[in-house]
């Protein structure tokens, strides 16, 4: 094989949605460290692969680490896959990776299923830009600079959250940015697959089914420096010169923290009333 360990990403759903190659690696490799065992065993029955697995998760992930290196050190193969996703994000991984730098263990990466990008896409928000901050956090304090962090942020933010949890988190997003849109991706790649965008002072928990897995888009904020109004002058002075639309969307985009799409609707609307 051509690396020492690679790094497989598995199905969020749909055991269907393993890659070609990834289902001829998991077959070559010596071992599959996994993170659960009995969930992992399910995914190599369906496609047949017998190899020897050992657990590796976010309790043993660093002594765990240090043991697989000394293995591939002896010239063994592995494969490292979580139970759902992309392993190292949200999932354990990242240790690894960065003792296979530390002792030049040749690795690779196997592109594949991931519930962030999917999720993000079929919002349907702004995907220029996007800032990924994982699970809300439990402690109070940390919290709280979590929600400072969303209120500043003026690109997508994706946030992962449990359905135990949402109602809470609904009650907090209502308080702190009710104009802001909120995109509910839930049982991605399953079969009842669902995404949901509404301004968050609509959204009623009433109306949304608390099971699956969630992952949220939440719009981004606008600083007031950034309002599209406070470009109107501006856009009209360019547009009077003869600019094209595009070359005024173009410029104001240089200084604005807004999606070109935005721009580009405003610019328009301002055109048609110049004309």
């Amino acid at each position: 094989m051509d690396y020492q360990i690679y790094f497989v990403p598995t199905p969020i759903g749909n055991l269907e949605d393993m890659t070609i190659r990834a289902i001829n690696t998991l077959k070559e490799v010596d071992v599959i460290a996994c993170e659960d065992t009995r969930e992992s065993k399910k995914l190599l029955k369906y496609y047949e692969i017998d190899k020897p697995l050992t657990a590796y998760h976010k309790f043993n992930e660093m002594s765990k680490s240090e043991e697989i290196i000394r293995e591939l050190d002896k010239g063994m193969t592995y494969a490292v896959i979580t139970d759902q996703g992309m392993p190292g994000i949200s999932d354990p991984g990242h240790v690894l990776i960065k003792k296979c730098q530390e002792a030049g263990i040749t690795y690779t990466i196997l592109p594949g299923a991931s519930a962030i990008i999917t999720a993000l896409v079929g919002s349907g928000l702004d995907n220029e830009k996007f800032t990924y901050y994982g699970f809300i956090p439990k402690k109070t304090s940390d919290k709280k600079t979590f929600y400072k962090n969303l209120l500043d942020e003026e690109k997508t933010s994706i946030i992962l959250d449990t359905p135990h949890n949402f109602e809470k988190t609904l009650a907090d997003f209502k308080e702190l940015f009710p104009q802001r849109k909120l995109c509910i991706g839930r049982e991605i790649s399953k079969k009842f697959e669902e995404y949901k965008l509404s301004r968050i002072e609509d959204l009623d928990i009433e109306n949304i089914t608390l099971k699956g897995e969630f992952v949220l888009l939440l719009e981004g904020g606008v600083r007031e420096k950034d309002s599209l109004s406070a470009y109107r002058e501006k856009i009209l002075a360019l547009l009077s010169q003869g600019l094209k639309t595009k070359d005024v969307v173009k410029e104001i985009k240089n200084e604005a923290s807004l999606s070109k799409n935005e721009i580009y609707e405003y610019v328009l609307e301002l055109n048609n009333e110049k004309n």
